[in-house]
This record gives structure tokens, C-alpha cells and sequence, in this order.
């Protein structure tokens, strides 16, 4: 019996969420405020052996707004549409599973059905609608002027009830009402949260030996149950009680001499030593370097967060094996949430965690006994975790507006990108997936947590990147400071206004080659915002029906094949037409493909015509707009070589670049070397100068 999905509504930011859950491992990631702990707490307050309490602002923005609303309103019965946050989960299950506890939520006995579902509901009825209303003018009668809003914050519990029905899997008008104890008796949970009590404060931290104590309390049933230990307390209890009796033996007399009879004032101070008060009171961890045992504050936060979280999976999971009863089995589903634990750790460690934790928890699971299942559920910030994890474990949440969370699972990626009839075709789009899959997780998997995405061809763009954004930034910085120290009212200044530097954006950039396109769906699937730098690459068909490279005067069409899968073009002057304007595309989700949109989200960047010359690659854009530069440095530049073609040539920067440069990712580091301290002495070529722009705002 597994959680195959769960489904949140009105929650925060999860407005409308889906995510399906993995039998084993499910990954969440998503960079900051994507409602990974808001996932974390609503599963945490539903699946409570307490009543759930919610907030006012627990609720969507939206719903709020409906809610603010129905002061106003005076609805009937038929015209009110119940005001709720929900979390409906949906478990698959086998014929062959012990459905013994679960039986409570089945409302057939059809033996071909496979799925029970539940759902938790924090609802306002249209009986405490009623309430709440007239309540309300009730208070504002009393002249008190407080609004709707205040009131219904501060009352909120009175009029909302927790609600949990079991429904008929796809037919969920059929449902029954049941109790928190039905789902305690088939559901269990247990967290371990981000904040981790670990600290190196010398002589503070003990937090090591405190978790050893509740490990040995989580574990032991009984005091019995080492007799080796037993005896050995017991032998100390006496020799205590004596050494004791020495010690105290002063104060027992005076106590004696106080009572007019001694005989009933005699006291005695033993020792009562027990295992669980040693090991919760008196245990100390230690760690070996080399020969000596040091302190655990010797010790470093990454390595003390992670002995902290072994230790507490062990605890959590011997909690969730005996919640019912130590006597008894334990729940059919148990979850494990543990929160980014990565945290104070370098990332071979993480690698470590990650690579080995489905290990681990599978030998503890097995100690538990085979009746005892788990699910466990990892959210991290970790690119290097996501690096080592299974690529179907993934679930990606992500922003879909300003207050909306989505999720989607990385496995699902498979069916999108790998989708021809044709055996030929498939087997080529299923070597794409393959080279995503693996390209993605294993070098930028930081991909997954960015804002922004850049895709550039190599090593020249590589070595350039962050100097041309961080020149665009200047610019832009040079601009704000003209806007603000002009008369011109705010409202006309722009959003250039608004937008941050790009280095201090969240941008992901990733070197891809001419293989961008192989990138299309997965963008589409992330669906942060990206600029693609190619070149054009532009070529003839020569004499053999081969596209060859050639002069400008000589090309009809392009060799690159991110261009003619973005623009849908081969003819080049088709190409240049479009360039003359921004290429930019908006994904259609329903056909997995690109396509022309201003209110896109990609924008495709190659080389355009400047000063009177169409440039085919970085080299010779980048001599079109720098060539001063370059005759003033050529002595001292390492990548060029027949430096004097430089002048000869006049402007045929083609055959400069194809001549003159001797290598180009020297070339590229000779920009930065004598480009000057702030690299002013150069410019961007214009097509990335106007994708960064672009990418800015």
C-alpha cells in the first residue's frame, strides 16, 4: 500500500497543487518560496494525531478575497459554494495487501479497484457562514470598529471545522465521513525538520549524546532487555549506596539528633541507578582522530547535522513502528519528511547522503520487520543531491504566477520529449532524452533551483559571459543614476528601474554547444525565463548535397540546428529577416513545442547585421564591433597569430577571424587581460548585448 498523489488546494501559494509520490524516494526541489515547506507543513497538520489549526493567512490569496467577500453577501443555501483549504491523498493499493485498517475507506467491494482516496477539508459550512454573519454584525453592533477582516482572523476556529472524507476513486461524489482516528489507524508521519539542533560551540553542544538518549528510549522496550547492562548497574547501585551512606552520613545524624524519635528519622541515600536515565542523563559522544576521542564540538556542523539525521531517522522510524502499540503492527503507510539535509555540508558529503540514504533506509525498514512499509520524502536545495538521484525521483515545484506553486515530475519529462511513431525518429529523440537526462543532473543540475537560464555554444562565451553582464550592469546602473537625478516622474522611468543587476540575479548558465534545441523541452518543462546565444552558423549546399561552410556572399542556408528548430526556417535570408527583430517563443504545452510569442519566455540570440557586416560566429562578431582594440593589443594578444592581416584585410572580418586567431579560448582570456580594469575598452557584440537586456528585465 503506497501514497500515489497528493492534491493541495487553497493552501499559501498552492493554489492548485498535484504531486505524485514515488513507492520508495520522492526528491522535491525548486529554488526559494516554491512552497516545498508549506508542502511539508499541510501534510504535518492533516496527518496530526491533533486537530489542524490554520490561520487566516493559511488560506490563498484569493480565497481570502472570497472570504472578505461574504460580509456583503446574504446566499442561500443553493447559491453558497463552501470556503475550504484541502489536502486529498490518493493511495494505490494490491488484492494481496492486509487491508485490515483500510477497509474503513473502502465503499465497495469491488475487488477490481486498486485506489482508496481521502480528503482533509479546514471548511466554513453554510451553517457557520450564517454564523459567522450574522456574528459579526452582532460585534459591529457593540460599536466596535474593527472590519472583516480583523474579525475573521481573530475567530477564524470558531466557524471553520476539520472535515475528512473517504471518496470513491474517480466517482468522488460518492463519499462517507470519517473520523482522525480511522486515519491514525492507516497513516502515519514523522519529520525531520531543516532546523536541526547541532551545534560546535565549545563545551555547549551535547546534542549528539541528548539524541543518544532518545535513540536508546525509541529502541528499548525494556530494562530487561540487556541483561549484561542490568547487572552491571546493579553492582554499581550497591557500591554507590555504600560510598553514599559515607557521604551523607553527617547530615543523616543531625536529622537523627532533630527528631525526638531517632529511630523514625533514619534515612538512607541509595543509588538507583536505571538505563534509560543513564543513557538520557549521563551519555556522551565522543569521535576518534587518529588515537584520541574528541568532544562532539570538536567535530564540524556538517558532519554533526549528519550523525544528527541518522541518529533521528532511527528514532522516527521506531516511533512510527510502534505508534499503534508496541505490541501491535504498524500502520500500512508511513511517511518520512526530511528536510534539506544538506544543510552545513560540502557537497562530497551530500553525494554521500544521497547516493547511500535508499540503502540505509531499506536495512532499517528490514530491522523493522516486512510488515513495516515506508515512503520517504527528501526537499532540498542541493544541486549536487539532485546530481545523484534518480531522475524519475525528482519532483520539480516551481512558480507559475506570483502567488500560484506548481509541481511536476521529472519522469514525465520522458513521455513529452520521446513521442514518435516512427522507430527511426523515436530512437533519436530517445538518445536526446538520454543526453538531457544525463547533461542536466550530472554538470548543472543548478538548473533546476535558477530564476533565469542562459545557453551559450563554448568556452569563448564561457569566459566572456560574466564580464558582459556585469558591463550591461554598469550601463544600467550608469542609467538608473541619469533617471534619478532627472525630473522625470517615476511612473516614466521604466522598469529598468525595477529589475535587479544580472549578477545578482538567480541565472543558470550553461554551455550546450550547438545542441540548444536537444534543451527545448526541458525549458518548456521549467519554464523559467532563457536566453539562447548561438551563432549562425550560415553555410551553402556544396557540390556532394552537404551543407558547408562558406562567405556570406555564398551562403543560402544555416548548419546550425538550434536556429532551424526554434525559427522553423533553412533558408537564410528567411533567418535574417526574422533577426532584424527579437526571436523570442512561448511554449505550447499541448503540442511540446515552441512558438513565436512576444510574451514568451525564450528568446533566441545570434549574430545580425552590424555596421554594413553579417557576422557567422562570436570571433568575427566580436572583431566587427572591437577591431581598434585588437590592432591596439595585438603584440601582447597570445590567441591571435598573422597579426598583420589585421590591417590588410580591411574589414573582411570573416576571413580575420578564420586567419588571425590562433586560438580561441586564448583570444577570449587576452579580452579580459587587456580589456581594462572595468573591461571598458571593448563592447559586447550586439545580439548578446540586446538578449542580456532582454534577460534583465
Amino acid at each position: 500500500m503506497k501514497v500515489e498523489s497528493a492534491h493541495i488546494r487553497n493552501f499559501r501559494m498552492l493554489k492548485e497543487m498535484d504531486i505524485d509520490f514515488e513507492d520508495t524516494l520522492s526528491l522535491i526541489i525548486g529554488k526559494n518560496n516554491t512552497g516545498k515547506t508549506s508542502f511539508l507543513i499541510i501534510l504535518q497538520r492533516f496527518l496530526s494525531e491533533n486537530k489542524p489549526e490554520f490561520v487566516f493567512e493559511d488560506f490563498s490569496l484569493g480565497v481570502q478575497q472570497k472570504m472578505l467577500e461574504l460580509e456583503k453577501k446574504s446566499l442561500k443555501a443553493e447559491e453558497y459554494r463552501e470556503i475550504a483549504l484541502s489536502l486529498k491523498l490518493v493511495i494505490s493499493y494490491k488484492q494481496t495487501d492486509n487491508l485490515g485498517a483500510a477497509s474503513k475507506l473502502l465503499l465497495d467491494l469491488d475487488s477490481s479497484k486498486t485506489h482508496l482516496v481521502v480528503l482533509f477539508e479546514y471548511v466554513l459550512t453554510y451553517e457557520k457562514y450564517l454564523k459567522l454573519v450574522k456574528d459579526y454584525a452582532e460585534y459591529r453592533g457593540k460599536g466596535i470598529e474593527r472590519d472583516f477582516q480583523y474579525y475573521v482572523s481573530n475567530n477564524i476556529r470558531k466557524y471553520f471545522d476539520i472535515r475528512i472524507k473517504a471518496l470513491e476513486y474517480e466517482n468522488e461524489s460518492n463519499f462517507k465521513i470519517i473520523t482522525n482516528e480511522i486515519v491514525q489507524s492507516i497513516i502515519s508521519m514523522e519529520t525531520i525538520g531543516a532546523k536541526r539542533d547541532v551545534d560546535n560551540e565549545q563545551g555547549k553542544s551535547k546534542s549528539l549524546s541528548v539524541l543518544a538518549g532518545k535513540y536508546y528510549a525509541a529502541n528499548v522496550s525494556s530494562d530487561a532487555e540487556f541483561p549484561e547492562l542490568q547487572k552491571q548497574l546493579s553492582e554499581t547501585d550497591q557500591s554507590l549506596s555504600g560510598i553514599y551512606q559515607g557521604i551523607f552520613s553527617s547530615i543523616v545524624d543531625e536529622i537523627a539528633q532533630m527528631s525526638y524519635n531517632p529511630k523514625e528519622a533514619e534515612l538512607s541515600v541509595l543509588s538507583t541507578l536505571s538505563e534509560k536515565k543513564i543513557f538520557q542523563d549521563n551519555t556522551t559522544v565522543k569521535y576518534k582522530h587518529q588515537d584520541t576521542l574528541l568532544p562532539e564540538d570538536y567535530n564540524g556542523l556538517g558532519y554533526l547535522n549528519l550523525f544528527a539525521i541518522i541518529f533521528d531517522i532511527r528514532i522516527k522510524l521506531n516511533r512510527l513502528a510502534k505508534k499503534n502499540n508496541a505490541e501491535e503492527s504498524p500502520t500500512p503507510l508511513n511517511l518520512l519528511f526530511i528536510e534539506e539535509p544538506e544543510a552545513h555540508t560540502h557537497p562530497q558529503m551530500q553525494y554521500i547522503f544521497i547516493n547511500n540514504i535508499k540503502k540505509i533506509l531499506k536495512t532499517y525498514c528490514e530491522e523493522l520487520g516486512k510488515d513495516f512499509s515506508l515512503q520517504t520524502i527528501i526537499s532540498t536545495h542541493s544541486s549536487h543531491m539532485v546530481s545523484q538521484c534518480e531522475f524519475k525521483d525528482i519532483k520539480y515545484f516551481y512558480r507559475e504566477a506570483v502567488a500560484s506553486v506548481k509541481s511536476r515530475s521529472l519522469k514525465s519529462l520522458y513521455s513529452k520529449m520521446v513521442n514518435a511513431k516512427d522507430d527511426e525518429k523515436k530512437k533519436e529523440q530517445e538518445r536526446a532524452y538520454r543526453f538531457v537526462k544525463q547533461y542536466v543532473t550530472l554538470n548543472r543540475a543548478e538548473l533546476f533551483f535558477a530564476d533565469k537560464a542562459v545557453l551559450i555554444e563554448g568556452d569563448t562565451e564561457r569566459i566572456l559571459f560574466s564580464a558582459m553582464m556585469k558591463k550591461v550592469d554598469d550601463e544600467k546602473a550608469d542609467l538608473v543614476k541619469k533617471l534619478k537625478d532627472s525630473e522625470t516622474e517615476e511612473a516614466d522611468k521604466g522598469e529598468i528601474l525595477k529589475t535587479e543587476p544580472l549578477l545578482s540575479q538567480n541565472i543558470s548558465v550553461i554551455e550546450v554547444g550547438a545542441y540548444s534545441h536537444i534543451f527545448a523541452i526541458l525549458l518548456g518543462f521549467l519554464g523559467i525565463k532563457t536566453l539562447i546565444v548561438t551563432d549562425l552558423d550560415y553555410a551553402k549546399i556544396n557540390s556532394k548535397g552537404r551543407v558547408a561552410e562558406c562567405e556570406y556572399s555564398e551562403a543560402t542556408t544555416t548548419s546550425n540546428a538550434s536556429i532551424k528548430f526554434f525559427t522553423g526556417k533553412t533558408n537564410l535570408s528567411d533567418i535574417i529577416t526574422l533577426s532584424r527583430k527579437p526571436i523570442i517563443l512561448k511554449y505550447n504545452e499541448g503540442i511540446f513545442a515552441w512558438e513565436m510569442s512576444n510574451e514568451g519566455n525564450l528568446r533566441l540570440a545570434f549574430q545580425k547585421e552590424t555596421n554594413g557586416y553579417q557576422a557567422r560566429s562570436f570571433e568575427d562578431a566580436f572583431i566587427c564591433d572591437n577591431l581598434q582594440f585588437i590592432i591596439d593589443n595585438k603584440d601582447n594578444f597570445a590567441g591571435l597569430k598573422n597579426r598583420d592581416k589585421l590591417k590588410s584585410l580591411g574589414n573582411d572580418y570573416y576571413h580575420m577571424a578564420h586567419e588571425c586567431i590562433n586560438s580561441k579560448t586564448a583570444f577570449a582570456l587576452d579580452i579580459l587581460l587587456y580589456g581594462g580594469s572595468k573591461n571598458e575598452k571593448w563592447n559586447i557584440p550586439l545580439y548578446i548585448k540586446e538578449g542580456l537586456e532582454w534577460l534583465i528585465q
